[in-house]
């Protein structure tokens, strides 16, 4: 005898009900999944292009740090000044103390006022890590000005008070507060210009006998294990 059942109207929305109960959750928990990901996402690109910007400045600072050199070179040595355009920060004399085509570096946050030239291979933390261009913050302590004393000059005009004293107690000599994620390095490739109709440009390996300075400023960080940079160039001529 074959029975049959049939279902009351209640049983048959149970499980309409718990049908629903489930692709709800199915649906919730793609769409959570999905918004996880795309904050995971966004808050990346925000610290990617925070990080960017300061590789950016810090580049364009490099570049700046040559170009004020140069220009500073230009006061110092006035009596020679096609001769001594690219001396070496804090050289007392011209002679011997041109900028070699290696590779200035200086340890600092800020470049400081004695770069010197590097021949090793340029920055590439592909390779592994290189201290020597690592960036380095230092502390610049500001003391309230209670006496009316100028310290950062030595001197303090009538009538004129800072409101804080400076102290410069970690760079070049003290002790850096910390390090930085950026490492930068500059490369200076000599370059010659021969006048005529165009001007050509061509190459030297002799600062003495050079025309320009093509000056590239390399700013590299590790994320996790990708190695982003910025690289930013600029032509600096030999004052004519």
């Amino acid at each position: 005898m074959t029975t049959s059942r049939i279902l009351h109207t209640g049983e048959k929305r149970k499980g309409e009900t718990l049908l629903e109960v489930l692709i709800a959750l199915v649906v919730l928990i793609i769409g959570s999944v999905t918004a996880t990901s795309l904050i995971i996402t966004s808050i990346k690109a925000n610290l990617y292009n925070k990080d960017a910007l300061q590789a950016l400045n810090l580049a364009q600072e490099g570049i700046e740090y040559m170009r004020n050199l140069r220009d500073t070179n230009w006061i110092r040595f006035s009596a020679n000044r096609q001769g001594c355009w690219n001396v070496k920060p804090g050289a007392a004399t011209c002679a011997g103390n041109l900028l070699a085509e290696a590779l200035p570096s200086d340890s600092g946050y800020a470049l400081g006022t004695t770069l010197s030239d590097k021949q090793t291979p340029q920055l590439d933390l592909s390779n592994g890590d290189d201290a020597v261009y690592l960036l380095k913050y230092y502390d610049l302590n500001l003391l309230e000005d209670s006496d009316g004393i100028d310290r950062k000059d030595s001197g303090n005009l009538p009538g004129v008070r800072d409101d804080y004293d400076y102290v410069a107690t970690s760079h070049p000599s003290g002790t850096f507060v910390d390090n930085s994620k950026f490492y930068r390095s500059i490369n200076i490739d000599y370059k010659t210009i021969t006048a005529g109709s165009p001007w050509t440009i061509g190459e030297t390996a002799d600062p003495a006998a050079a025309d320009m300075m093509m000056v590239s400023s390399k700013v590299q960080w590790k994320d996790g294990g990708t190695v982003h940079q910025v690289v930013l160039s600029s032509a600096l001529t030999r004052y004519r």
